[in-house]
């Protein structure tokens, strides 16, 4: 090849380089992470009895005891929908993060013709091939670099909110899992005190025969038989929803071979979860951190819209080989090659492209509200829990007290009424008292091992299936982006005293 076309060769692939060039002027605002007042600790926390221990460092197979919700949180993980669904969008943004980013290198093509023109003095042949590059914008105001910053925050948000899919499907498993358990406690209940009324009959029914009672208590616990065949058939049928309801979590049948569950006091390796710092939550919740995201995100955006106010510059470079007999095309007797450059500048848009500024603009306001909100959510979220559980644990111990006293109250009127010396109505009340108990019982218990679920997904736990760095995991590690140097997850912290808007 002559020099001409070495220089022609350089100047098209120097074209690459453009994209690691600074831009004249910054036009995307720097971030700056809103205020949001937040206290620095919780109130009803237990730190003193889990110092150490934090929810999103806890894997849940290290949280939750019972092998069986190991077994169907590994399902869900596997086959549940709306997860799949979440992992989806993350590939999908993915996806579309790789298309912006071509925008900041050349696309180089290949090319090739073959025309035959003739007129009335004899007709001629033209063959050619060749390598261009066609309209690259140099980004002299870092349109093209903010624009693929942009695709990359909106990347690391949907991956953040995968997270937080995750996170709200292992606690609904759990709560799931919880609600079965309960059923089928419920439902021995119900066949406990239907056969406790049964046997209550056949006692009332000889004392009927031998002329002891009327036929009035006799009346009266035939109809208490029936009410309790009612609440037996109730919690049959609640114990077939609470496994139509895993089986939904799972995206399958529930599989016959899963383990037996544990009791409802045995559900949990760790009591007492401490809710620790307040900065920790804004670490550890993926829902902050994908707001956070959309913040930057709509930051790069501003760039996006500033830079449209400015000149743009396309170049388009080509080097190729033409011939008039296609049998010598490759001998390289043909070259030719170009280089050149467009420029266009907005000159009147009537007012577009500030007016576009400025909705991205208020689209940034809005996303420094959606994370203050998110911030603030959280916060409740783990506040509600904590109240709560300090609460169901004082609640829980009265109607453990409460039931003992009834069970042992019913035990003696029994004793009473087998020789006589109660009537029915006083077993009735008993019989009454105590299954009001036992079921307060099972319904607190309930409810406390559901907060303590939520306490664990409030405070970001349940993303590692592990604690121990050497246990295996289900979970895919997060995305980072290694030339832009921002790794999904980073730190975040709380700042004061800075202005809410980035400028």
């Amino acid at each position: 090849m002559n020099k001409y076309l070495w220089v022609s060769v350089w100047a098209v692939l120097s074209l690459g380089a453009c994209s690691h060039i600074k831009p004249v002027v910054k036009l995307a605002p720097d971030y700056r992470q809103p205020q949001v007042a937040v206290p620095e600790t919780f109130r009803y926390d237990t730190p003193e009895q889990g110092e150490g221990i934090q929810a999103a460092s806890l894997g849940w197979q290290d949280y939750f005891a019972d092998p069986r919700l190991h077994a169907l949180i590994e399902l869900a993980l596997k086959n549940n929908t709306d997860l799949r669904t979440a992992a989806l969008n993350v590939e999908q943004v993915r996806a579309q993060y790789a298309i912006a980013r071509t925008a900041e290198v050349p696309n180089l093509g290949a090319n090739g013709s073959a025309t035959r023109r003739g007129n009335d003095y004899g007709a001629a042949s033209n063959y050619s091939i060749g390598l261009g590059v066609s309209n690259f914008e140099l980004d002299l105001w870092g349109r093209v670099r903010n624009a693929s910053d942009a695709a990359l925050q909106q990347y690391f948000a949907t991956a953040a909110a995968k997270d937080a899919a995750h996170l709200s499907l292992i606690a609904a498993v759990a709560k799931a899992h919880f609600n079965e358990i309960y059923a089928d406690a419920s439902l021995k209940l119900a066949e406990r005190v239907l056969a406790g009324r049964q046997e209550t009959y056949r006692l009332t029914r000889l004392k009927h025969k031998a002329g002891v009672v009327s036929a009035i208590p006799l009346r009266e616990q035939e109809a208490l038989i029936e009410a309790a065949k009612n609440n037996l058939a109730t919690a049959a049928k609640g114990r077939e929803q609470a496994r139509n309801a895993l089986a939904l979590l799972i995206a399958q049948p529930l599989p016959a071979n899963l383990p037996k569950p544990l009791a409802l006091d045995k559900q949990y390796k760790i009591k007492q979860l401490p809710a620790g710092l307040s900065s920790q939550l804004l670490l550890n919740r993926p829902d902050i951190r994908a707001a956070e995201y959309q913040l930057r995100q709509a930051n790069a955006n501003i760039g996006v819209a500033r830079a449209a106010l400015f000149p743009t510059i396309g170049l388009t470079g080509s080097i190729g080989l033409a011939s008039g007999q296609l049998g010598q095309l490759l001998q390289g007797n043909g070259k030719n090659w170009s280089f050149g450059g467009v420029v266009s500048v907005p000159i009147f848009d009537w007012g577009r492209n500030r007016a576009n500024i400025e909705a991205v603009k208020i689209a940034q306001e809005k996303t420094v509200v959606a994370y203050e909100a998110a911030v603030r959510a959280a916060f409740r979220d783990v506040s509600d829990a904590l109240v709560a559980r300090a609460a169901l644990q004082s609640q829980y111990q009265s109607n453990i007290a409460q039931r003992n006293a009834h069970n042992e109250r019913l035990r003696l009127v029994k004793l009473r009424y087998k020789h006589g010396a109660a009537s029915s109505l006083d077993l009735l009340d008993g019989e009454r008292s105590s299954h009001n108990a036992e079921s307060g019982v099972l319904a607190t218990q309930l409810s406390l091992l559901e907060n303590m679920a939520d306490l664990y997904k409030a405070l970001g736990g349940g993303l590692k299936r592990h604690t121990r760095d050497d246990a295996p995991t289900t979970e895919a590690p997060p995305p980072t982006a290694v030339d832009k140097g921002q790794p999904l997850g980073k730190p975040l912290q709380l700042k004061r005293n800075r202005k809410n808007v980035a400028e």
